[in-house]
């Protein structure tokens, strides 16, 4: 993929970033407007946040939380064609999938707003299975750049991409969704939840080794890559699992600055490298 066919993907990238956030925040503010806001069951997970005094419940918590995401997946996207635009780096490619799964966090807002929770329909269905693309398309984009970034696979990264995304397509397709199961973040939970978690927690372990060992082979900043990219995929977890200000208050700095050490350690890497 040459620099400039890539900077237009980005682009439109953008541009389709900021029409889905357009149209979703417009949902949200009709659905206030004509009181139809329903909020979402007690239902927490994790259901140790019940036991934390720190940690109350806040609808207020929970529509910052997705404020904040949807306005960081475009400022991400302009950041990249600004500081990228003449970067050859492949990780910025599959970076844009995390991209894409934090912007996939907008059919729980769209869930609540709909209040789509309180049925069992198809439209329910395929709300919780964009999350749960988004939610395994996360961890396999930092798997991805750690494994496929090298100068040797450069001319087959649009065949990776589309690897990567059509696995995350097939894994939400074929989990079962527990629609009589709706959780306090408008979460449609999904079977077998706890081997889905362990699934990702794999591969976001796998992806921080392989920075690890990229940095013992080539230079420190890959070491960053995988202390940022560790740092960013948490706070990207405490966001989609945030009904409290607490988690809120973590989800935002670690994602802010584990998002910020990632780019630059990047730029640093192709520029100076």
């Amino acid at each position: 993929m040459t620099l400039k066919t890539r900077n237009i993907f980005i682009k439109i990238f953008l541009f389709t970033s900021l029409a889905s956030v357009a149209i979703t925040l417009l949902i949200f503010f009709i659905s206030l407007h004509t009181k139809s806001f329903i909020n979402p069951p007690e239902l927490r997970i994790p259901s140790f946040l019940n036991y934390i005094p720190f940690a109350d419940k806040s609808i207020t918590a929970l529509i910052i939380s997705f404020f904040i995401l949807l306005l960081y997946v475009p400022a991400c996207f302009y950041l990249i064609l600004h500081y990228f635009e003449n970067t050859q780096t492949s990780e910025i490619i599959f970076f844009t999938g995390f991209l894409f799964a934090c912007l996939a966090e907008m059919a729980r807002l769209i869930t609540i707003s709909l209040g789509l929770w309180l049925s069992f329909s198809n439209l329910l269905i395929f709300m919780g299975d964009i999350v749960l693309f988004g939610r395994t398309l996360a961890p396999l984009s930092f798997l991805c750049a750690s494994l496929l970034s090298e100068t040797s696979q450069r001319q087959d990264v649009e065949r990776n991409y589309v690897i990567m995304i059509l696995v995350s397509i097939v894994f939400a397709a074929v989990i079962p969704m527990n629609t009589a199961r709706i959780s306090s973040t408008g979460l449609v939970t999904e079977g077998f939840m706890s081997l889905i978690n362990m699934f990702r927690f794999l591969l976001l372990l796998v992806a921080v080794t392989s920075f690890l060992i990229h940095g013992y082979k080539k230079n420190k900043e890959h070491k960053y890559l995988a202390y940022s990219a560790l740092l960013t995929l948490s706070g990207y977890s405490f966001l989609v699992s945030c009904d409290n200000y607490f988690f809120l208050i973590l989800g935002t700095v670690a994602l802010i600055a584990g998002t910020y050490k990632y780019l630059t350690s990047l730029h640093q890497i192709y520029m100076w490298g």
